[in-house]
């Protein structure tokens, strides 16, 4: 595996880790597919063994980002439990990707920050699909035709439920997610306006910094998480020998 590959591969997990802590499955199961389909990269001669210590791993990122956020620990020490006995049980490769798909989809359900269930089914398909794709032209309108309800009345009931206009939610869920596309990869600010759903990228820089009090290339200057964090290491030992 190149340097290129190494790089892409990083930013995978910090995509991962982002779209668990914000409970968006889509995104989560869709970066987990990327990083899954490059393969281990483990140096151990064993296959399957990089496997286990690559999902030990990424599991350990998981659960340290759902801490930062407030899952509380006795849910996460539960889940990390589970599933390490499930990762040392593991037989095959095709074993341990489709193990570590179904642990960030545990635990992005877990993120009580982005509950839903609560809400009207109407809403929760409104979210459901804002999550889904942010380049869409996710207005009051585009919505009131795809789901065939009245926009005023759409418009009162995510207003009610969520607390703000579906307006003002999807800008913000457009800028939160260009900042992590601008933490996490180094994609064009062009591109990744592009992506959240803002195709006039002045507007956007703008926007951007009306949201965040910094332009989209400041943003990207500030520092990240680092995949060597010493607390999600220490965690990872810790599972390691666990499942040994």
């Amino acid at each position: 595996m190149n340097e290129e590959q190494i790089q892409q591969r990083y930013e995978l997990q910090d995509r991962i880790c982002y779209s668990v802590c914000v409970g968006n499955e889509y995104q989560t199961q869709k970066a987990v597919r990327e990083l899954t389909d490059m393969g281990t990269i483990s140096r151990v001669s064993d296959n399957l063994t990089g496997w286990k210590y690559d999902l030990i791993w990424l599991m350990a990122l998981m659960i340290q980002s759902l801490r930062e956020v407030g899952v509380p620990e006795l849910s996460l020490e539960e889940v990390r439990a589970e599933f390490t006995t499930k990762i040392f049980e593991a037989s095959d490769a095709d074993g341990c990707r489709m193990l570590l798909e179904e642990i960030a989809l545990r635990l992005c359900r877990m993120n009580s920050l982005k509950e839903i269930r609560s809400y009207s089914m109407l809403v929760q398909t409104v979210l459901r699909l804002i999550d889904q794709d942010l380049s869409q032209p996710l207005t009051l309108a585009y919505f009131a035709k795809m789901l065939n309800v009245n926009s005023s009345y759409l418009s009162n009931l995510f207003s009610r439920e969520v607390g703000m206009p579906l307006t003002e939610y999807v800008t913000a869920q457009r800028i939160s997610y260009a900042a992590d596309l601008l933490m996490t990869t180094a994609q064009p600010i062009k591109t990744i306006a592009k992506k959240a759903g803002i195709s006039d990228v002045q507007y956007f820089s703008r926007l951007f910094k009306r949201r965040t009090g910094q332009t989209p290339s400041q943003y990207r200057l500030r520092p990240i998480r680092q995949p060597d964090d010493p607390d999600a290491q220490q965690e990872a030992e810790v599972a390691e020998r666990e499942a040994r």
